[in-house]
């Protein structure tokens, strides 16, 4: 994998936690792993097959178990991540400097409106998807309104369980074609667009449960 690919991996939320969570167990493995960063096990399962690559992780068999652990470099990288982390975690000393100034001159009131605005403005900023990523963003959304259409109309109608089940059965198939359209990417696809489809993997699911 290249250096490049390696950066989109780790400027993602979930393989950050999946790696930071290896580096604090000595061994561990996959729906573990899943389980603690809350994501999908296949999901998870291309984050590791990714880390694999990187150099970052390695996997070990005790009898059937297939375990997960940090190389070397992984350790390192983990580290680092962690230190960044806190760093971030902190808030910079020239802010805690402003934010004292504005109390004593009966400015902090008015600090406190203009970065309400700014957090108001920051939802509306959206991240620019590569264009491979936004086709399936676009496909998932089409995919989840025709779920929650065919669902709605089917509850109104009066449906059985097994109707509905049957009605919306087939989209199982449609979701598993996008994750393996994921899976098959040559760059790791943006966390936002797998976090929806995996979100209308967990609502298909619910309604086929009932």
């Amino acid at each position: 994998m290249s250096d490049e690919n390696a950066e989109k991996l780790f400027l993602q939320e979930k393989p950050t936690l999946a790696l930071i969570f290896i580096g604090s167990r000595e061994k561990t493995y996959a729906s573990v792993i899943s389980k603690e960063i809350d994501s999908t096990f296949a999901h998870t399962t291309r984050i590791l097959a990714k880390m694999e690559q990187c150099g970052l992780i390695r996997f070990t068999f005790e009898g059937r178990i297939k375990f997960v652990e940090l190389t070397e470099y992984g350790g390192e990288v983990e580290t680092a991540l962690k230190e960044f982390r806190d760093i971030i975690a902190e808030e910079p000393s020239e802010n805690r400097e402003e934010k004292s100034e504005r109390k004593d001159t009966g400015t902090e009131g008015e600090g406190e409106e203009a970065a309400g605005e700014e957090e108001e403005k920051e939802p509306e900023q959206k991240e620019e998807l590569d264009p491979l990523s936004a086709e399936i963003l676009e496909k998932t959304k089409k995919l989840r309104n025709k779920i929650e259409s065919i669902h709605r109309d089917a509850v109104e109608q009066g449906d059985s369980r097994d109707a509905i089940s049957r009605k919306l059965g087939p989209y199982s198939r449609d979701i598993k074609k996008l994750q393996n359209q994921i899976e098959r990417a040559e760059s790791p696809i943006n966390e936002t667009v797998i976090s929806a489809l995996e979100e209308s993997e967990k609502l298909l699911e619910s309604y086929l449960k009932g």
